[in-house]
């Protein structure tokens, strides 16, 4: 059966995702379970205070979609995008230079505190491209499981 999540459950998917966390949406009941991502940046976290969601996905995943949060060239590929929106000529190049040097991200979020405008810019773009990938995810979903319910149909 194909999923309908609504817009503020989309919103927080991927609020949880940008966070670096695992999240898991009931299909039945739409709650969603989340929990630190340790490939996120979350290694060596405490299981011990998220276990009841740990195991409430883990005894019955079938029952879940897993929303996947973005690879690193993801992310660099959605700073570059915002990059290339910069109007002002100099700007851009001092952005373009700090993402040309080892450790891009950290460069880029210690540009931005120079910018204030464009920080706040910056924070409204990466929501709205977080929320536009969760949006694919759930498609994607939807899409393969419309093929199930068609060879379903045919049997």
């Amino acid at each position: 059966m194909p999923v309908n999540i609504s817009p503020e459950t989309i919103k927080e998917i991927a609020e949880q995702l940008d966070m670096g966390m695992k999240c898991y949406y009931h299909i039945q009941t739409g709650e969603l379970e989340y929990y630190p991502d340790e490939l996120k940046g979350h290694a060596g976290f405490d299981e011990e205070l998220w276990e009841e969601s740990i195991n409430k996905v883990e005894e019955n995943y079938q029952e879940y979609i897993r929303f996947e949060g973005m690879e690193s060239h993801e992310s660099f590929g959605i700073m570059e995008d915002f990059i290339s929106m910069i109007s002002e000529e100099k700007i851009l190049r001092r952005f373009e230079d700090a993402i040309g040097y080892r450790k891009p991200f950290q460069n880029f979020k210690q540009l931005l505190l120079s910018y204030p405008d464009l920080r706040e810019q910056w924070f409204a773009y990466k929501d709205r491209r977080f929320i536009e990938f969760v949006k694919e995810q759930v498609e994607v979903y939807n899409n393969a499981h419309k093929d199930d319910e068609s060879s379903d149909d045919t049997q």
